[in-house]
Protein backbone atom coordinates (compact mmCIF):
# COMPACT_ATOMS: atom_id res chain seq x y z
CA UNK A 1 0.00 0.00 0.00
CA UNK A 2 2.79 2.43 0.98
CA UNK A 3 4.70 1.61 -2.19
CA UNK A 4 1.61 2.17 -4.35
CA UNK A 5 1.01 5.51 -2.64
CA UNK A 6 4.59 6.64 -3.23
CA UNK A 7 4.37 5.64 -6.88
CA UNK A 8 1.12 7.55 -7.20
CA UNK A 9 2.59 10.70 -5.64
CA UNK A 10 5.60 10.53 -7.92
CA UNK A 11 3.37 10.15 -10.96
CA UNK A 12 1.24 13.12 -9.91
CA UNK A 13 4.27 15.37 -9.52
CA UNK A 14 5.66 14.35 -12.89
CA UNK A 15 2.27 14.98 -14.46
CA UNK A 16 2.05 18.47 -12.97
CA UNK A 17 5.47 19.37 -14.36
CA UNK A 18 4.69 17.86 -17.76
CA UNK A 19 1.30 19.52 -18.14
CA UNK A 20 2.56 22.92 -17.05
CA UNK A 21 5.53 22.74 -19.39
CA UNK A 22 3.36 21.64 -22.30
CA UNK A 23 0.87 24.45 -21.71
CA UNK A 24 3.54 27.12 -21.40
CA UNK A 25 5.36 25.93 -24.52
CA UNK A 26 2.32 25.39 -26.75
CA UNK A 27 0.52 28.59 -25.88
CA UNK A 28 2.38 31.78 -25.12
CA UNK A 29 -0.79 33.11 -23.52
CA UNK A 30 -0.48 30.46 -20.85
CA UNK A 31 2.94 31.63 -19.71
CA UNK A 32 1.37 32.02 -16.28
CA UNK A 33 1.80 28.27 -15.83
CA UNK A 34 5.57 28.66 -15.63
CA UNK A 35 5.46 29.68 -11.94
CA UNK A 36 3.62 26.42 -11.28
CA UNK A 37 6.56 24.53 -12.75
CA UNK A 38 9.02 26.55 -10.69
CA UNK A 39 7.09 26.03 -7.46
CA UNK A 40 6.77 22.31 -8.16
CA UNK A 41 10.47 21.87 -8.89
CA UNK A 42 11.78 24.04 -6.05
CA UNK A 43 9.31 23.12 -3.30
CA UNK A 44 7.04 20.17 -4.02
CA UNK A 45 9.68 17.86 -5.51
CA UNK A 46 12.23 18.30 -2.67
CA UNK A 47 9.52 17.78 -0.05
CA UNK A 48 8.37 14.61 -1.79
CA UNK A 49 11.91 13.22 -2.16
CA UNK A 50 12.58 13.72 1.55
CA UNK A 51 9.17 12.54 2.72
CA UNK A 52 8.02 9.07 3.84
CA UNK A 53 6.04 8.93 0.60
CA UNK A 54 9.22 8.45 -1.44
CA UNK A 55 10.16 4.76 -1.98
CA UNK A 56 13.76 5.43 -0.88
CA UNK A 57 12.81 7.39 2.23
CA UNK A 58 14.42 4.97 4.67
CA UNK A 59 17.84 4.91 3.02
CA UNK A 60 20.56 7.05 4.61
CA UNK A 61 22.43 9.68 2.63
CA UNK A 62 23.28 13.39 2.51
CA UNK A 63 20.17 15.55 2.28
CA UNK A 64 21.09 17.61 -0.79
CA UNK A 65 21.91 14.47 -2.76
CA UNK A 66 18.55 12.91 -1.88
CA UNK A 67 16.81 16.01 -3.25
CA UNK A 68 18.65 16.58 -6.52
CA UNK A 69 21.16 15.17 -9.01
CA UNK A 70 22.91 18.54 -9.17
CA UNK A 71 25.41 17.93 -6.34
CA UNK A 72 26.58 14.69 -7.97
CA UNK A 73 26.62 16.44 -11.34
CA UNK A 74 29.01 18.96 -9.78
CA UNK A 75 31.35 16.20 -8.62
CA UNK A 76 31.17 14.58 -12.06
CA UNK A 77 32.23 17.86 -13.66
CA UNK A 78 35.19 18.12 -11.27
CA UNK A 79 36.15 14.48 -11.74
CA UNK A 80 35.81 13.77 -8.01
CA UNK A 81 32.61 11.74 -7.88
CA UNK A 82 34.48 8.59 -6.84
CA UNK A 83 35.94 10.46 -3.85
CA UNK A 84 32.56 11.88 -2.81
CA UNK A 85 30.89 8.46 -2.89
CA UNK A 86 33.75 6.99 -0.84
CA UNK A 87 33.21 9.67 1.83
CA UNK A 88 29.49 8.93 1.91
CA UNK A 89 30.09 5.22 2.52
CA UNK A 90 32.59 6.08 5.26
CA UNK A 91 29.88 8.16 6.94
CA UNK A 92 26.69 6.16 6.28
CA UNK A 93 27.82 2.56 5.86
CA UNK A 94 27.45 -0.07 3.15
CA UNK A 95 24.23 1.28 1.66
CA UNK A 96 23.81 4.97 0.79
CA UNK A 97 21.24 6.97 -1.13
CA UNK A 98 23.42 9.11 -3.37
CA UNK A 99 20.67 10.59 -5.55
CA UNK A 100 16.89 11.00 -5.66
CA UNK A 101 16.56 7.55 -7.22
CA UNK A 102 20.07 6.14 -6.72
CA UNK A 103 21.43 3.74 -4.10
CA UNK A 104 25.12 2.89 -3.77
CA UNK A 105 26.08 -0.43 -2.15
CA UNK A 106 29.33 -2.01 -1.02
CA UNK A 107 29.48 -5.74 -0.32
CA UNK A 108 30.33 -8.98 -2.07
CA UNK A 109 26.63 -9.84 -1.97
CA UNK A 110 25.86 -6.61 -3.84
CA UNK A 111 28.49 -7.39 -6.48
CA UNK A 112 27.04 -10.85 -6.95
CA UNK A 113 23.41 -9.79 -7.19
CA UNK A 114 23.92 -6.67 -9.26
CA UNK A 115 26.65 -7.83 -11.65
CA UNK A 116 27.74 -11.46 -11.63
CA UNK A 117 24.81 -13.77 -10.83
CA UNK A 118 22.55 -15.36 -13.43
CA UNK A 119 19.91 -12.82 -12.35
CA UNK A 120 22.26 -9.83 -12.66
CA UNK A 121 20.57 -6.53 -13.45
CA UNK A 122 20.24 -4.64 -16.72
CA UNK A 123 21.97 -1.33 -17.34
CA UNK A 124 20.17 1.95 -16.66
CA UNK A 125 19.21 4.73 -19.06
CA UNK A 126 22.56 6.34 -18.19
CA UNK A 127 23.88 4.27 -21.11
CA UNK A 128 21.46 5.80 -23.62
CA UNK A 129 23.01 7.46 -26.69
CA UNK A 130 20.12 9.70 -27.67
CA UNK A 131 21.94 11.81 -30.25
CA UNK A 132 23.73 8.99 -32.06
CA UNK A 133 22.37 6.54 -34.61
CA UNK A 134 23.10 2.91 -33.89
CA UNK A 135 23.83 1.03 -30.70
CA UNK A 136 27.25 -0.18 -29.59
CA UNK A 137 28.05 -3.13 -27.33
CA UNK A 138 28.97 -0.92 -24.37
CA UNK A 139 25.66 0.97 -24.57
CA UNK A 140 23.31 -2.02 -24.88
CA UNK A 141 21.25 -2.11 -21.67
CA UNK A 142 19.44 -5.43 -21.99
CA UNK A 143 21.42 -8.56 -21.02
CA UNK A 144 19.98 -10.84 -23.68
CA UNK A 145 20.62 -8.32 -26.45
CA UNK A 146 24.11 -7.71 -25.09
CA UNK A 147 24.90 -11.43 -25.15
CA UNK A 148 23.88 -11.68 -28.81
CA UNK A 149 25.98 -8.67 -29.81
CA UNK A 150 28.93 -9.84 -27.74
CA UNK A 151 29.15 -13.07 -29.73
CA UNK A 152 30.15 -10.97 -32.73
CA UNK A 153 33.06 -9.55 -30.74
CA UNK A 154 34.18 -12.70 -28.93
CA UNK A 155 36.35 -14.06 -31.72
CA UNK A 156 38.14 -10.71 -31.95
CA UNK A 157 39.36 -11.19 -28.38
CA UNK A 158 39.98 -14.94 -28.35
CA UNK A 159 43.41 -16.37 -27.55
CA UNK A 160 43.91 -17.07 -31.25
CA UNK A 161 43.06 -13.49 -32.15
CA UNK A 162 45.33 -12.08 -29.44
CA UNK A 163 48.28 -14.05 -30.79
CA UNK A 164 47.66 -12.41 -34.16
CA UNK A 165 47.78 -8.95 -32.59
CA UNK A 166 51.28 -9.40 -31.16
CA UNK A 167 53.03 -8.14 -34.28
CA UNK A 168 51.24 -4.77 -34.31
CA UNK A 169 51.58 -4.43 -30.53
CA UNK A 170 55.34 -5.07 -30.66
CA UNK A 171 55.75 -2.60 -33.52
CA UNK A 172 53.98 0.10 -31.51
CA UNK A 173 55.94 -0.50 -28.31
CA UNK A 174 59.16 -0.21 -30.31
CA UNK A 175 57.95 3.09 -31.74
CA UNK A 176 57.11 4.28 -28.23
CA UNK A 177 60.61 3.46 -26.98
CA UNK A 178 62.07 5.32 -29.96
CA UNK A 179 60.10 8.45 -29.14
CA UNK A 180 60.74 8.20 -25.41
CA UNK A 181 64.46 8.30 -26.09
CA UNK A 182 64.22 10.98 -28.77
CA UNK A 183 62.00 13.40 -26.85
CA UNK A 184 63.99 12.90 -23.67
CA UNK A 185 67.21 13.65 -25.55
CA UNK A 186 65.72 16.72 -27.23
CA UNK A 187 64.01 18.25 -24.20
CA UNK A 188 65.90 16.71 -21.30
CA UNK A 189 62.69 15.02 -20.18
CA UNK A 190 59.49 13.48 -21.51
CA UNK A 191 56.00 13.74 -20.03
CA UNK A 192 54.51 10.27 -19.73
CA UNK A 193 51.02 11.70 -19.27
CA UNK A 194 51.24 13.06 -22.81
CA UNK A 195 53.20 10.41 -24.68
CA UNK A 196 51.67 7.19 -23.29
CA UNK A 197 48.09 7.91 -24.46
CA UNK A 198 49.50 8.59 -27.93
CA UNK A 199 51.07 5.14 -27.85
CA UNK A 200 47.82 3.57 -26.61
CA UNK A 201 45.80 5.06 -29.47
CA UNK A 202 48.45 4.04 -32.00
CA UNK A 203 48.43 0.50 -30.64
CA UNK A 204 44.63 0.20 -30.84
CA UNK A 205 44.70 1.76 -34.30
CA UNK A 206 47.29 -0.78 -35.46
CA UNK A 207 45.54 -3.78 -33.92
CA UNK A 208 41.99 -3.09 -35.07
CA UNK A 209 42.22 -0.69 -38.00
CA UNK A 210 45.59 -1.57 -39.55
CA UNK A 211 46.80 1.96 -38.87
CA UNK A 212 44.09 3.63 -40.98
CA UNK A 213 42.27 5.51 -38.20
CA UNK A 214 44.82 8.30 -38.35
CA UNK A 215 48.03 8.86 -40.26
CA UNK A 216 50.71 9.77 -39.38
CA UNK A 217 50.56 8.00 -36.04
CA UNK A 218 49.93 10.07 -32.93
CA UNK A 219 53.46 9.40 -31.70
CA UNK A 220 54.98 10.50 -34.99
CA UNK A 221 52.88 13.69 -35.10
CA UNK A 222 52.87 14.30 -31.33
CA UNK A 223 49.07 14.21 -31.66
CA UNK A 224 48.95 17.40 -33.69
CA UNK A 225 45.16 17.13 -34.08
CA UNK A 226 44.57 16.67 -30.32
CA UNK A 227 42.73 13.41 -30.85
CA UNK A 228 43.44 12.12 -27.33
CA UNK A 229 42.03 15.22 -25.66
CA UNK A 230 38.92 15.22 -27.87
CA UNK A 231 38.22 11.55 -27.17
CA UNK A 232 38.53 12.10 -23.41
CA UNK A 233 36.12 14.98 -23.77
CA UNK A 234 33.51 12.73 -25.37
CA UNK A 235 33.81 10.24 -22.53
CA UNK A 236 33.43 13.05 -20.02
CA UNK A 237 30.36 14.37 -21.85
CA UNK A 238 28.81 10.91 -21.74
CA UNK A 239 29.49 10.72 -18.00
CA UNK A 240 27.83 13.93 -16.90
CA UNK A 241 25.30 14.48 -19.68
CA UNK A 242 24.18 10.89 -20.08
CA UNK A 243 25.19 10.66 -23.72
CA UNK A 244 28.00 11.72 -26.02
CA UNK A 245 27.16 14.77 -28.10
CA UNK A 246 28.69 13.71 -31.40
CA UNK A 247 30.50 10.77 -32.90
CA UNK A 248 34.25 10.97 -32.88
CA UNK A 249 34.81 12.76 -36.25
CA UNK A 250 37.88 10.78 -37.21
CA UNK A 251 35.82 7.59 -37.45
CA UNK A 252 34.05 8.89 -40.54
CA UNK A 253 37.30 8.40 -42.44
CA UNK A 254 37.91 4.81 -41.34
CA UNK A 255 38.17 2.35 -44.21
CA UNK A 256 37.22 -1.25 -43.66
CA UNK A 257 35.12 -0.83 -40.51
CA UNK A 258 32.33 -2.97 -41.93
CA UNK A 259 34.77 -5.63 -43.10
CA UNK A 260 36.53 -5.72 -39.72
CA UNK A 261 33.44 -6.25 -37.59
CA UNK A 262 31.27 -8.23 -39.96
CA UNK A 263 34.03 -10.74 -40.66
CA UNK A 264 34.08 -11.73 -37.01
CA UNK A 265 30.59 -13.04 -36.39
CA UNK A 266 30.60 -16.23 -34.32
CA UNK A 267 28.97 -19.37 -35.72
CA UNK A 268 26.72 -17.69 -38.25
CA UNK A 269 25.55 -14.96 -35.88
CA UNK A 270 23.78 -12.05 -37.60
CA UNK A 271 25.98 -9.27 -38.92
CA UNK A 272 26.03 -5.84 -37.35
CA UNK A 273 23.46 -3.35 -38.63
CA UNK A 274 25.18 -0.68 -40.73
CA UNK A 275 24.16 2.13 -38.37
CA UNK A 276 25.88 0.34 -35.47
CA UNK A 277 29.31 0.24 -37.11
CA UNK A 278 30.48 3.81 -36.31
CA UNK A 279 29.54 3.64 -32.62
CA UNK A 280 31.11 0.18 -32.28
CA UNK A 281 34.28 1.60 -33.82
CA UNK A 282 34.23 4.55 -31.44
CA UNK A 283 33.81 2.17 -28.53
CA UNK A 284 36.78 -0.01 -29.41
CA UNK A 285 39.06 2.88 -30.42
CA UNK A 286 38.40 5.20 -27.50
CA UNK A 287 37.53 2.60 -24.86
CA UNK A 288 40.51 0.33 -25.43
CA UNK A 289 42.94 3.21 -25.87
CA UNK A 290 41.80 5.08 -22.78
CA UNK A 291 42.00 2.01 -20.55
CA UNK A 292 45.45 0.94 -21.73
CA UNK A 293 46.82 4.48 -21.73
CA UNK A 294 45.53 5.25 -18.25
CA UNK A 295 46.77 2.01 -16.72
CA UNK A 296 50.17 2.34 -18.39
CA UNK A 297 50.55 5.82 -16.88
CA UNK A 298 49.61 4.47 -13.46
CA UNK A 299 52.04 1.57 -13.88
CA UNK A 300 54.89 4.01 -14.52
CA UNK A 301 53.77 6.16 -11.61
CA UNK A 302 53.80 3.19 -9.25
CA UNK A 303 57.29 2.22 -10.47
CA UNK A 304 58.57 5.75 -9.86
CA UNK A 305 56.88 5.95 -6.46
CA UNK A 306 58.05 2.43 -5.51
CA UNK A 307 61.48 2.05 -7.17
CA UNK A 308 62.19 -1.29 -5.50
CA UNK A 309 59.65 -2.79 -7.88
CA UNK A 310 61.77 -1.77 -10.86
CA UNK A 311 64.50 -4.10 -9.66
CA UNK A 312 62.08 -6.82 -8.56
CA UNK A 313 60.45 -6.97 -11.98
CA UNK A 314 63.76 -6.71 -13.82
CA UNK A 315 65.15 -9.65 -11.91
CA UNK A 316 62.15 -11.74 -12.94
CA UNK A 317 62.40 -10.64 -16.57
CA UNK A 318 66.20 -11.04 -16.78
CA UNK A 319 65.99 -14.54 -15.36
CA UNK A 320 63.38 -15.47 -17.98
CA UNK A 321 64.50 -13.75 -21.19
CA UNK A 322 67.58 -12.69 -23.05
CA UNK A 323 67.41 -8.96 -23.67
CA UNK A 324 66.56 -9.14 -27.37
CA UNK A 325 64.37 -12.24 -27.25
CA UNK A 326 61.47 -11.00 -25.14
CA UNK A 327 59.18 -10.21 -28.08
CA UNK A 328 59.78 -13.67 -29.53
CA UNK A 329 58.24 -15.30 -26.45
CA UNK A 330 55.35 -13.06 -25.46
CA UNK A 331 53.25 -16.06 -24.45
CA UNK A 332 55.60 -16.49 -21.48
CA UNK A 333 54.69 -13.07 -20.05
CA UNK A 334 51.29 -14.20 -18.80
CA UNK A 335 53.04 -16.81 -16.64
CA UNK A 336 55.31 -14.38 -14.78
CA UNK A 337 54.14 -14.16 -11.18
CA UNK A 338 55.53 -10.77 -10.16
CA UNK A 339 54.80 -8.96 -13.42
CA UNK A 340 51.16 -10.03 -13.43
CA UNK A 341 50.72 -9.28 -9.73
CA UNK A 342 52.12 -5.79 -10.37
CA UNK A 343 49.66 -5.25 -13.23
CA UNK A 344 46.71 -6.49 -11.16
CA UNK A 345 47.57 -4.12 -8.32
CA UNK A 346 47.83 -1.31 -10.86
CA UNK A 347 44.34 -2.16 -12.11
CA UNK A 348 43.07 -2.07 -8.52
CA UNK A 349 44.45 1.31 -7.47
CA UNK A 350 44.41 2.86 -10.93
CA UNK A 351 40.67 2.52 -11.46
CA UNK A 352 39.14 5.72 -10.09
CA UNK A 353 35.79 4.93 -11.66
CA UNK A 354 32.75 5.80 -9.48
CA UNK A 355 30.29 3.07 -10.46
CA UNK A 356 28.47 0.87 -12.97
CA UNK A 357 24.74 1.74 -12.74
CA UNK A 358 22.05 -0.93 -13.02
CA UNK A 359 18.25 -0.81 -12.77
CA UNK A 360 16.26 -2.79 -10.18
CA UNK A 361 13.71 -5.11 -11.86
CA UNK A 362 9.93 -5.11 -11.21
CA UNK A 363 10.23 -7.63 -8.35
CA UNK A 364 12.66 -5.41 -6.46
CA UNK A 365 15.99 -6.44 -4.95
CA UNK A 366 16.92 -7.65 -1.46
CA UNK A 367 20.58 -6.91 -0.76
CA UNK A 368 22.69 -5.78 2.20
CA UNK A 369 19.75 -6.63 4.43
CA UNK A 370 17.45 -4.12 2.73
CA UNK A 371 14.69 -4.30 0.16
CA UNK A 372 15.26 -1.93 -2.76
CA UNK A 373 12.14 -1.09 -4.81
CA UNK A 374 11.81 -1.47 -8.55
CA UNK A 375 13.21 1.11 -10.97
CA UNK A 376 15.86 2.24 -8.48
CA UNK A 377 19.31 2.87 -9.92
CA UNK A 378 21.85 0.80 -7.98
CA UNK A 379 25.59 0.33 -8.28
CA UNK A 380 28.69 -0.82 -6.46
CA UNK A 381 31.18 2.08 -6.57
CA UNK A 382 34.37 0.65 -8.07
CA UNK A 383 36.84 2.92 -6.28
CA UNK A 384 35.14 2.47 -2.91
CA UNK A 385 35.29 -1.31 -3.30
CA UNK A 386 38.92 -1.28 -4.43
CA UNK A 387 40.06 0.54 -1.29
CA UNK A 388 37.77 -1.27 1.16
CA UNK A 389 39.90 -2.45 4.09
CA UNK A 390 37.53 -5.40 4.54
CA UNK A 391 38.87 -6.95 1.35
CA UNK A 392 42.21 -5.17 0.93
CA UNK A 393 44.10 -4.67 4.21
CA UNK A 394 46.21 -1.51 4.11
CA UNK A 395 44.21 -0.72 0.99
CA UNK A 396 45.92 2.53 -0.04
CA UNK A 397 49.35 0.88 -0.07
CA UNK A 398 50.57 -0.34 -3.44
CA UNK A 399 51.34 -3.99 -2.68
CA UNK A 400 51.40 -6.46 -5.60
CA UNK A 401 52.14 -9.33 -3.21
CA UNK A 402 48.49 -9.33 -2.15
CA UNK A 403 47.87 -11.12 -5.46
CA UNK A 404 50.41 -13.86 -4.78
CA UNK A 405 49.32 -17.01 -2.95
CA UNK A 406 51.82 -19.78 -2.20
CA UNK A 407 54.25 -18.37 -4.74
CA UNK A 408 51.64 -18.27 -7.51
CA UNK A 409 49.89 -15.29 -9.06
CA UNK A 410 46.17 -15.49 -8.32
CA UNK A 411 43.88 -13.02 -10.08
CA UNK A 412 40.97 -14.50 -8.12
CA UNK A 413 42.61 -13.78 -4.75
CA UNK A 414 40.39 -10.68 -4.59
CA UNK A 415 37.50 -9.33 -6.64
CA UNK A 416 38.15 -6.16 -8.60
CA UNK A 417 35.70 -4.37 -10.87
CA UNK A 418 38.10 -2.67 -13.26
CA UNK A 419 36.45 -4.44 -16.17
CA UNK A 420 33.01 -4.81 -14.60
CA UNK A 421 31.64 -8.27 -13.99
CA UNK A 422 29.18 -10.87 -15.21
CA UNK A 423 27.38 -10.64 -18.53
CA UNK A 424 28.35 -7.00 -19.07
CA UNK A 425 32.06 -7.35 -18.26
CA UNK A 426 34.52 -5.79 -20.70
CA UNK A 427 35.05 -8.00 -23.73
CA UNK A 428 38.53 -6.53 -24.26
CA UNK A 429 40.01 -7.21 -20.82
CA UNK A 430 42.37 -9.94 -22.08
CA UNK A 431 43.78 -7.56 -24.67
CA UNK A 432 44.32 -4.88 -22.02
CA UNK A 433 46.30 -7.30 -19.84
CA UNK A 434 48.37 -8.40 -22.85
CA UNK A 435 49.18 -4.81 -23.80
CA UNK A 436 50.24 -3.93 -20.26
CA UNK A 437 52.54 -6.96 -20.12
CA UNK A 438 54.22 -6.03 -23.39
CA UNK A 439 54.47 -2.38 -22.33
CA UNK A 440 56.10 -3.02 -18.96
CA UNK A 441 58.33 -5.88 -20.07
CA UNK A 442 59.84 -3.93 -22.96
CA UNK A 443 60.38 -0.68 -21.07
CA UNK A 444 61.95 -2.45 -18.10
CA UNK A 445 64.20 -4.60 -20.27
CA UNK A 446 65.41 -1.88 -22.63
CA UNK A 447 65.23 1.51 -20.88
CA UNK A 448 66.35 3.28 -17.73
CA UNK A 449 64.02 6.03 -16.58
CA UNK A 450 64.38 8.42 -13.66
CA UNK A 451 61.90 10.98 -12.40
CA UNK A 452 62.79 14.64 -12.73
CA UNK A 453 63.68 16.54 -9.58
CA UNK A 454 60.21 18.04 -9.17
CA UNK A 455 58.45 14.65 -9.03
CA UNK A 456 56.09 14.57 -6.06
CA UNK A 457 54.23 11.27 -5.73
CA UNK A 458 51.55 12.66 -3.42
CA UNK A 459 50.90 15.70 -5.60
CA UNK A 460 50.55 13.55 -8.72
CA UNK A 461 48.16 11.17 -6.94
CA UNK A 462 46.02 14.03 -5.66
CA UNK A 463 45.78 15.38 -9.20
CA UNK A 464 43.98 12.32 -10.56
CA UNK A 465 40.45 13.03 -11.79
CA UNK A 466 37.85 10.71 -13.29
CA UNK A 467 34.86 11.52 -15.45
CA UNK A 468 34.41 8.18 -17.24
CA UNK A 469 37.91 8.83 -18.64
CA UNK A 470 40.76 9.46 -16.20
CA UNK A 471 42.64 12.74 -16.43
CA UNK A 472 45.84 13.85 -14.74
CA UNK A 473 46.30 17.42 -13.55
CA UNK A 474 50.02 16.91 -12.97
CA UNK A 475 52.64 15.86 -15.54
CA UNK A 476 54.75 12.75 -14.98
CA UNK A 477 58.14 13.75 -16.36
CA UNK A 478 61.09 11.37 -16.64
CA UNK A 479 64.51 11.23 -18.23
CA UNK A 480 64.95 8.18 -20.43
CA UNK A 481 68.17 6.53 -21.63
CA UNK A 482 69.00 3.07 -22.97
CA UNK A 483 69.34 0.56 -20.16
CA UNK A 484 72.83 -0.21 -18.99
CA UNK A 485 73.49 -3.87 -18.22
Amino acid sequence: MAQNLSEYCGAVIRSIIGIALALSICNAGLIAYVPLVVVTILIVVPIYRLSPLHPLYGFPGPVLYRISELPMFYHALRGTRHLAVKRFHDSYGSIVRTGPNTVSLTSMDAIRQIYTSSHALNKTTAYDMHSIKGEGLFFIKDKATHVRRRRIWNRSFSEEALSGYRGPMVSQIQNLMHWLLKRSEQDGKVDLVRIIPQYAYDSTNAVFFSGHAFSPSLLDSDDAEHIVAEASGYFAAFEFLGHAQTIFPILKRLPGISRFLNSRGDGGQPKLPYNDLPIESETVLIGASDTVGTMAIFAMYFLLANPKWVEILRQELDSTFHRDSINDHLDVLDKLVLLNAFIQETFRLGMAFPGLPRIVPPDGLFVNGRYIPKDTCVNVPVWTHHVDETYYPDAYTFDPTRWIKDGTYSRSAHVILTFGGGAFNCVGSKLAYAQLRIFLANLLMHLDFTATSNFDAARFWNGVRNCRATSFLEPLCVRVVPRKH
